[in-house]
């Protein structure tokens, strides 16, 4: 379950392409340890994007080198959320010198648009060459560039934010589990409730509609089949009393 552009990428670069089960590190192990090519690319989000769970940044990490493989993670749910700094898990985790590749996106935390790709400087001096996709693309706005980098400043000063967000997080998942609801493995501030079927699932978000909450449902292809569900996306702004009043009425 990770970043559909990312997906696409990896099939639009005629590589031969392997997909592992969600956080099967044996699995994945099995693969890099039979393949045959000259060069392996390890692509996995940080933070994903349909269960709220996290990647295994360090195993995968110890793989990369193990195996001689470059690392490619995409933070696009986690920029802003984790770290000291607040740039995602790569930084929370302390695997930096394990991670080749850092992308992600100004469009979710950050409140702006664009995106963004991280490595060494010969890495970002040949994509700048090479990207035909950034090459012929239009520059963004000089407004939009002055916001995504206000709200990278305001990331790094108002860290109180992000701790705040995690801690009602956590508190809510709790709510969640105490009501005896599925949440999976969910470990941050994305918070599915599992539904089964689609029309559970839409169900479930429309009476949510009703009583006043945004919780889109979220159904095959984007999940495996017969785990539809509804996907709460924690805010900041959001209080005590509103994850209190959301909790009761997936509940009710």
């Amino acid at each position: 379950m990770g970043c559909p552009p990312v997906a696409y990428g990896c099939r639009l670069s005629r590589a031969s392409v392997h997909v592992y089960p969600h956080r099967d590190r044996a699995a994945l192990e099995r693969l890099l340890a039979g393949g045959t090519a000259r060069r392996k690319l390890i692509v996995s989000d940080t933070l994903f994007s349909m269960d709220g769970t996290i990647a295994p940044l360090a195993e995968l990490s110890d793989l990369a080198r193990r195996h001689g493989a470059i690392l490619l993670v995409d933070e696009a749910h986690a920029t802003g959320v984790f770290g000291e700094k607040g740039s995602g898990l790569v930084e929370a985790t302390g695997c930096g010198d394990g991670v080749h590749v850092r992308i992600g996106t100004l469009s979710k935390a950050l409140g702006s648009a664009g995106g963004f790709v991280a490595g060494h400087g010969q890495l970002v001096e040949w994509l700048r060459h090479k990207a035909r996709a950034w090459i012929f693309s239009t520059a963004h706005p000089p407004a939009v560039a002055a916001a995504a980098t206000r709200a990278i400043e305001l990331v790094r000063q108002e860290p109180e934010r992000r701790r705040e967000l995690l801690e009602r997080a956590a508190a809510f998942r709790e709510a969640l589990v105490a009501r005896r609801l599925e949440i999976g493995g969910a470990a941050a501030q994305i918070v599915p409730v599992v539904a089964g079927a689609p029309a559970a699932a839409v169900a479930l978000s429309a009476r949510l509609a009703e009583a006043g909450f945004f919780v889109p449902a979220i159904r095959p292809p984007s999940v495996p089949a017969g785990t539809s569900l509804v996907r709460a996306s924690l805010s900041w702004l959001h209080t005590d009393n509103d994850l209190a009043r959301l909790a009761d009425a997936l509940a009710s």
